[in-house]
């Protein structure tokens, strides 16, 4: 347990204002649970300058401006400084190796021309995708909901899919008990006892770490994915290139990051791959732990042992 004469130093070394002792014992609490539930830490006026330090001191050292920083969808509160509270834009110049560029020249666009440039281009692997998740499963009427999630394990679908109406949703691991804790969303233990095919041990490994999981949240500004696990998660989705029709890339997603992943108001344009059809613009894919595409172990998404496929719903 943090003590708060001790917490108090380390908070001034990280160039916090002075914090009254109500705030420092709510403060301390927070970081000993070192989640996402606790309660808010309220600062007033000092708000902006204590989340900076309190980011620093004990999550992201090198973290420079708030600008870097994003609300989780669990808090209401805009001068919280709670640093569970908080998650770090996911910076697109760094993919770790092997990710590297893939030119895809011969993927052409169904309709519309190239899109303008966009600075989220990187060195992200490129992948070729299309909607795998209907897999017979009819679900015509969209009623309310913004978007469907589909389960995989390898290349088998666990469970139907699961809709979303709510504004955010969590996807998480049982990992002793988190599916009973209250929290909204997909709880994949609890898509086990559906299984029909025994568990590879690697799907055993890669589930045993997911814990958290992730939370999407469709917000003023787009669908967002935020990564409260341990381990890193990896995307593809076609909004994450502005170059859309001309290749799809994968993303690495750091443990405490978040990612726009997709923006209803600019979404991207249909396209077709040789030998394989029509590219679903509104499909993403989401691995746990576990990266893929050319020049890697997995070179599909398939190949993943835990994964998720995001189902947008068409524009109204």
């Amino acid at each position: 347990m943090f003590r708060r004469r001790a917490l108090r130093r380390r908070l001034a070394a990280a160039g916090a204002p002075a914090v009254p002792d109500d705030q420092l014992r709510q403060l301390a609490r927070a970081l000993d649970q070192r989640d996402e539930g606790t309660q808010c830490v309220l600062a007033g006026h000092v708000a902006s300058q204590l989340r900076l330090a309190v980011t620093r001191a004990f999550r992201f050292p090198d973290v420079r401006e708030l600008s870097e920083l994003r609300r989780l969808p669990g808090c209401a509160q805009q001068q919280c400084c709670n640093p569970y509270h908080w998650s770090r834009l996911c910076k697109p110049e760094t993919p770790p190796p092997p990710y590297s560029r893939l030119a895809m020249d011969d993927v052409k666009p169904k309709e519309h021309g190239e899109s303008t440039e966009d600075a989220r281009r990187t060195d992200h692997e490129r992948l070729v995708t299309g909607s795998l998740a209907t897999d017979g499963e009819e679900r015509p009427s969209w009623e309310s909901e913004w978007c469907r999630l589909a389960y995989w394990e390898l290349a088998q679908r666990v469970g139907r899919q699961f809709g979303v109406r709510g504004r955010a949703v969590d996807v998480f691991g049982g990992g002793g008990g988190s599916c009973g804790s209250g929290r909204h969303g997909m709880c994949l233990d609890n898509l086990e006892e559906r299984r029909d095919a025994p568990q590879a041990e690697q799907v055993r490994k890669t589930r045993a770490k997911i814990g958290l999981g992730v939370t999407l949240s469709l917000e003023s500004d787009g669908v967002w994915l935020y990564n409260r696990s341990q381990e890193p998660v990896f995307v593809s989705s076609p909004a994450l290139d502005a170059a859309a029709a001309k290749a799809l890339l994968v993303w690495r997603v750091a443990p405490g990051h978040c990612l726009c992943i997709f923006d209803p108001a600019c979404p991207p344009p249909a396209v077709s791959l040789p030998h394989i059809g029509p590219v679903d613009p509104r499909s993403v894919r989401i691995s746990f732990a576990k990266g893929w595409g050319p020049k890697y172990s997995r070179r599909d998404v398939t190949a993943c042992p835990c994964w998720l496929e995001v189902l947008l719903a068409p524009p109204s």
